[in-house]
C-alpha cells in the first residue's frame, strides 16, 4: 500500500494548549478517506497541520514518504498536498475558467488544457459555464469549481474541509461520488466531515475523531453500521 499523506503520532495545538494528541491517519494512493467527529473534536486543528498552517507539537507528517513537518503551506502544494478549505474561497468576479486556471499557476502552460479538460469531464456542468462568474454559482456549483482549481495542480493528495456545508443532499451525493472517482484515479483524498452517513457510506476508511484523540478507525461501512456511531452521531 503507498502512501500519499502520514501523519505519525502528532500532536498540536495553539500556544502552550494541546489541541490533539498523538494522532496517526494514513492516506494511500486511489482510496477516499474520511475524518468524522463532533464540533470542537480537533478536525480543523489537524488540517491545519497537515496542510503546513500549524506546527506539531510532536511526531511527524509524511507526503509521499517525506518528512514535511518543517514545510511550509506554499513549499507542500509544490509538493503536490492541496487544501479545499470550509467556504471554497473562490475568487467571484472571475469565471470558473479563470478560477481553473489560477489554480495550474504551478503547472505548465501546455499541460493546463490538458488538465481542465480532466476537470471538465468529471464535472460537465462547469464545462457548460466556462464563462461565468464563479460567485454568481450555486454553493454546489462553486464547490466543484473549488475541487477543479486544486486539481489543476497535479496534487497527490487533496484535503477537504467541510464541502458539504450549506449544500443540498443531492449535491452532496454527487459531489461524493466525483471524489470517489478521483481517488480511484489515483490521487489521493482526505475529507474531513460532518454529515456522518453520507461519509461513511462512500469512503474506503474512516477515522472517527473526538476530544482530540482518535476514537476509532475502519472500513467506512462497518463503522456506519457499529454502535458508536449510531448512537452518538445517527441518534438510532
Amino acid at each position: 500500500m503507498t502512501l500519499l499523506l502520514e501523519a505519525r503520532n502528532v500532536t498540536a495545538g495553539y500556544g502552550a494548549l494541546q489541541i490533539i494528541h498523538d494522532i496517526n491517519v494514513k492516506v494511500p494512493v486511489g482510496r477516499f478517506t474520511v475524518i468524522v467527529g463532533p464540533n470542537g473534536a480537533g478536525k480543523t486543528t489537524l488540517m491545519s497541520v497537515l496542510s503546513g498552517m500549524l506546527p506539531v507539537m510532536s511526531g511527524e507528517v509524511m507526503l509521499a514518504g517525506q518528512p514535511v513537518s518543517g514545510w511550509g503551506v506554499a513549499r507542500r502544494v509544490k509538493g503536490g498536498l492541496v487544501l479545499v478549505p470550509e467556504g471554497r474561497h473562490l475568487f467571484g468576479q472571475m469565471t470558473v475558467e479563470e478560477n481553473l486556471e489560477l489554480g495550474g499557476y504551478l503547472v505548465p502552460a501546455k499541460e493546463r488544457a490538458a488538465l481542465m479538460d480532466e476537470v471538465f469531464s468529471l464535472f460537465p456542468r462547469l464545462a457548460e459555464r466556462r464563462k461565468q462568474a464563479a460567485g454568481s454559482m450555486s454553493g454546489g456549483e462553486q464547490q466543484m469549481v473549488a475541487v477543479g482549481r486544486a486539481l489543476m495542480g497535479k496534487p497527490k493528495c487533496i484535503m477537504l474541509d467541510e464541502p458539504s456545508l450549506g449544500l443540498a443532499p443531492k449535491m452532496v451525493s454527487e459531489l461524493f461520488r466525483i471524489l470517489k472517482e478521483i481517488a480511484q484515479r489515483g490521487t489521493g483524498i482526505l475529507l474531513v466531515e460532518q454529515n456522518v452517513r453520507q461519509a461513511l457510506s462512500i469512503c474506503d476508511h474512516a477515522y472517527i475523531l473526538e476530544q482530540g484523540h482518535m476514537a476509532a478507525e475502519g472500513a467506512g461501512r462497518d463503522l456506519l453500521e457499529g454502535e458508536r456511531i449510531r448512537k452518538s452521531y445517527l441518534g438510532l
